[in-house]
């Protein structure tokens, strides 16, 4: 049995599992074919073999590579995203392809299950189950921990710093992938040496963090990066509150970038960020300093530190000349992405949490955030707080949101 999902619109079928009068664990499908007319099974039939074939429908993109298998639950997960803004889209493939017969329910959570219900109901006769949208992130992040072997990762340093033509922030996505595919297990003496003469450009090595105790599981924080940023402290299974937030966040980002660009999605946005060169618009603390390692050494602070975003621009009579798009989309993702993880280190120091999990779709494939936030917990708590993040991100909700739907937290 399987399971598809949209963010912000998730639909699904999956076997669940209940607890008996004597507490064995018991499966469940939610649809099971046995039981089911004629027309029945043939609907749902052809909602799994198109959940399987499916890649691409206009502006929505089936993630392949996150489909996984669950024991527990007897069956296959897959995912697919739209953008929300993109929801007619989604609301067309489902009713194109006719995969709405017989599902008169489903999970949903976050604004759009609120917005979009009466459309969902009206034009597909889909009754949308709003879950709440804090719950649904915590419920859909500990079952991918708890049944996703390698889910949880970070980065560290590689050995030798990248070759790049600028300086200026945390470390590039040249290679990343093939970094992280290559190098998941290191020796704690190998990452402390390479830590200790590690600057922010080389952080690109992908590591994977399953193998946290029990014991060193909560507290924790879970900062979910979505339009703005929500800041949770989870003290257990079921036991979380909302500490922190901020306005500025993937929101943020993508809106100022759509002003000042001409590109129109977010995967190309990343593409140009990729490309980009930073300190064409930051201002360096050694642009202050200048290189004398004396006075930086004072200061106890490296040059290649940004110590004003976009300020290099201040005193130039011209602030575009010498600037591309691509420059300016970078040095936009690392001040946003800065600013989330100051937020971030302030609160796990508040709440003396050593571990952060950062979550959320402005995360889907931006390695240049996931670097400098793995650098930057790392460096302003002196090697005391890890930066984490999950294979799943920006798909967390819509699989919390399915689960308790069907009465599984």
């Amino acid at each position: 049995f399987e399971q598809t999902s949209l963010p912000s619109i998730h639909f699904g079928t999956n076997e669940f599992k209940k607890k008996s009068s004597n507490s064995s664990k018991v499966k469940h499908p939610l649809f099971n074919l046995k039981n089911q007319s004629p027309g029945q099974r043939e609907a749902l039939n052809k909602f799994y073999t198109y959940a399987r074939g499916f890649s691409r429908f206009q502006s929505g993109v089936r993630d392949s590579h996150l489909h996984f298998y669950s024991k527990d639950l007897g069956g296959d997960f897959h995912f697919i995203q739209f953008e929300t803004r993109q929801m007619s889209s989604a609301m067309n493939l489902i009713r194109s392809n006719k995969l709405h017969s017989n599902i008169r329910a489903m999970g949903a959570t976050g604004g759009g299950a609120h917005k979009y219900a009466p459309e969902w109901e009206r034009v597909l006769g889909i009754q949308i189950l709003k879950e709440d949208e804090l719950d649904a992130l915590v419920v859909g992040m500990q079952f991918v921990l708890s049944s996703v072997i390698g889910e949880s990762y970070t980065f560290r340093p590689m050995a030798t710093k990248p070759k790049r033509s600028d300086s200026s922030d945390c470390s590039t996505t040249t290679n990343a992938k093939a970094d992280g595919e290559s190098n998941l297990i290191s020796s704690q003496d190998d990452d402390e040496h390479a830590e200790s003469k590690a600057d922010e450009w080389s952080w690109t090595r992908k590591l994977k963090r399953d193998s946290i105790s029990p014991a060193e599981t909560y507290p924790y924080l879970l900062v979910t990066i979505g339009t703005g940023v929500s800041i949770l402290r989870v003290d257990g299974p079921g036991e979380h509150v909302r500490v922190s937030g901020s306005t500025i966040g993937g929101g943020t980002y993508y809106g100022l970038i759509r002003l000042l660009t001409d590109v129109e999605d977010f995967e190309s946005v990343l593409g140009l960020a990729e490309k980009g060169d930073s300190s064409m618009a930051d201002m360096m603390v050694g642009d202050i300093y200048g290189k004398d390692s004396k006075a930086l050494e004072k200061i106890g602070l490296p040059s290649n530190l940004v110590a004003s975003s976009f300020g290099k621009l201040v005193a130039k009579s011209d602030p575009a000349e010498g600037l591309n798009q691509e420059d300016v989309a970078r040095a936009l993702l690392l001040m946003v992405t800065n600013n989330i993880g100051q937020v971030a280190y302030l609160n796990a120091q508040l709440h003396k949490t050593r571990r952060i999990y950062f979550v959320g779709n402005f995360l889907r494939q931006n390695n240049i955030s996931q670097q400098r936030l793995s650098y930057a917990i790392n460096y302003w708590s002196k090697g005391e707080m890890e930066a984490l993040f999950l294979e799943h991100e920006g798909y967390l909700g819509a699989l919390g949101s399915f689960l308790m739907s069907q009465g599984i937290k």
